[in-house]
């Protein structure tokens, strides 16, 4: 399948013919070059590519937050749930001396299903909580990016060379 379409795409590509940007003989000097040479436009187009990635990166922050806060209220929850199957139980000590928890139809299930809860929450709270530092790095870094290309280089101190460089 990979290589008859790449065989297609060949094929094609050999086939149409395509506007190199040359010019014609007998047309005189252009006035639009298709090559651009403006500093200011290239730089331009890559800070609308940054802007881009920044909205991006912004977007999966949200996201990331917003499973952050989900998963905080499902530890929440899920403690509730212990907290009343808990108050459903009552420990009992055998003869033995061994300790025993009785727990009525209400407690056999809320204290159970809110253990589960509050398990998967730490979990979902962990790993979205990491996810979002690392979006948070990534959106500061574009940041960064878009600062230094609006202001140019800063003067510095470079160690090694003992002197100021841009």
């Amino acid at each position: 399948m990979g290589r008859t379409l790449l065989a297609i795409v060949s094929a094609a590509s050999a086939v149409l013919p395509l506007n190199a940007g040359a010019q014609l003989p007998d047309e005189g000097p252009s006035v639009h070059s298709p090559i651009a040479t403006d500093a200011t436009q290239s730089s331009s187009s890559r800070e609308v590519w940054w802007r881009e990635d920044l909205a991006d990166a912004k977007a999966r922050s949200t996201r990331t937050r917003n499973a952050l806060i989900a998963t905080s209220a499902a530890v929440g929850l899920g403690v509730v749930f212990i907290a009343v199957g808990s108050s459903q139980c009552q420990s009992i000590t055998r003869p033995d001396g061994d300790l025993d928890l009785l727990c009525n139809n209400t407690g056999d299930v809320l204290w159970p299903l809110g253990m589960g809860i509050s398990v998967l929450g730490a979990i979902g709270m962990l790993t979205s909580g990491i996810v979002l530092g690392v979006s948070n790095r990534r959106q500061r870094k574009i940041q960064r990016e878009i600062r230094q290309s609006s202001y140019g280089r800063r003067l510095q101190w470079d160690a090694p060379s003992g002197g100021f460089t841009f």
